[in-house]
């Protein structure tokens, strides 16, 4: 009897064992994707092995005949993609979708193109790339950009997947770099520009991604230097010409040491790598002086974004020279020239000068070598005289200085 009843149960643990091992078989996740893969495969190949039998079985499509088993397997791929489509594009159609989750895209990922609104995408070695609003394929909106180190590189509105609007761009380690405009990736319109050490050195306008318009240009202590106009990057020189020395103590704020010889004064602006030569026709009040030349201690010129170095690019950029020859050194080319000498040798050294410190910011002349001779190439262009100082035989030059062009000479 008691062998009967063990034989009953061996033969129900049996059928149990049989029924459990096929439920953890239809549960297991490679069995359950096999099997629809199998059948999507077995259905699609029954839709394409039925060959249609007469003209009934076909669509009539612009003079075409298409199977109509065709068309339905059409029908319903094109239907699949849409809703893959709908469901990553506009999750918030489906109830019970999280749309707090932000999808990530590889940088490279065919998805991407089709993806709308938040997203995050990662680079080419896997970090976080960019994190923020994109359509079209491209960022669009507002985005945040990242380097391989993960410091920010450019956080604000993005169009076309160019910076665009407001924005703030950043340092390769995340030092603020400039915050303000932007158009295509350059800075544009009002915005303030940073040093690496993270001190301010320019607020004001831009152009092209350059300094171009009215702004203010700071020391790395943050103290204003120069308050005023700005071209291709730099102080626009020019712009100092005709000045009263009021004008000019209220844009340049930064050092300066004013050398007087009695008939003409020349004031030192190292911050602005210039120098200025001020006269007063009526010799009167100290109110008349007023800047008729400026200095620039550049051995470039600037133009069209450009820096020419040599007499052979400016003869080329600005045309025929207006005169070329040997000068005798004036007050302003003397200083500058010491001044340049003080950094590097320039026309074989410094010129005799004779000096008198009266204060720490202003020095009496008393005589230099007027015999010392330098060599002019001067341009006209826009009303200036730009006027090159070189040596004779040589195609760089040291430094430049402007003057308004003298118009009564080109009516003689």
């Amino acid at each position: 009897m008691g062998n009967l009843f063990q034989v009953m149960i061996n033969a129900i643990k049996a059928r149990f064992t049989r029924i459990v091992t096929k439920i953890r078989m239809f549960t297991q996740k490679d069995y359950l994707k096999t099997r629809v893969i199998e059948r999507i495969r077995q259905f699609f190949q029954r839709l394409f092995s039925v060959k249609p039998k007469d003209k009934d079985d076909y669509y009539g499509v612009f003079g075409w005949l298409i199977s109509k088993k065709l068309a339905f397997a059409i029908v319903i791929i094109v239907g699949v993609l849409s809703l893959i489509y709908t469901y990553y594009t506009y999750p918030s159609l489906f109830p019970g979708k999280n749309t707090d989750y932000i999808k990530t895209y590889p940088y490279n990922s065919i998805m991407l193109k089709f993806a709308k609104g938040d997203v995050r995408i990662t680079g080419k070695s896997k970090y976080l790339a960019y994190d923020g609003s994109v359509s079209k394929g491209k960022c669009n909106g507002f985005g945040t950009l990242y380097n391989p180190a993960g410091n920010v590189v450019y956080q604000g509105n993005f169009e076309n997947s160019m910076y665009e609007e407001q924005g703030n761009f950043y340092y390769p380690d995340g030092t603020m770099h400039y915050m303000g405009g932007f158009h295509e990736n350059l800075f544009s319109g009002d915005g303030v520009l940073y040093r690496e050490n993270g001190s301010l050195e320019y607020e004001g306008a831009f152009l092209l991604g350059m300094k171009e318009g009215e702004g203010t240009l700071y020391d790395t202590g943050h103290n204003k230097i120069f308050n005023g106009k700005f071209t291709q990057d730099e102080v626009k020189y020019s712009s100092l010409l005709g000045m009263n020395i009021q004008e000019l103590a209220g844009a340049y704020t930064g050092n300066v040491v004013l050398y007087d010889s009695g008939l003409e004064r020349v004031r030192s602006m190292q911050d602005i790598d210039a120098l200025t030569s001020e006269s007063n026709d009526s010799n009167s009040v100290e109110e008349n002086y007023i800047v008729n030349s400026v200095y620039v201690l550049h051995n470039y010129f600037r133009i069209g974004g450009t820096d020419l170095t040599s007499i052979t690019e400016i003869t080329k950029e600005m045309g025929t020279p207006t005169y070329e020859g040997t000068s005798r050194a004036t007050l302003p080319e003397v200083l500058a020239i010491n001044e340049k000498n003080n950094n590097e040798e320039t026309f074989g050294g410094t010129v005799n000068i004779n000096l008198r410190q009266i204060y720490t910011e202003y020095i009496e002349v008393d005589d230099y070598d007027t015999d010392y001779e330098v060599y002019l190439v001067s341009y006209a262009k826009d009303g200036l005289v730009y006027n090159f100082v070189t040596e004779q035989g040589r195609d760089d030059f040291a430094f430049y200085y402007i003057i308004q062009e003298d118009k009564s000479d080109l009516n003689q």
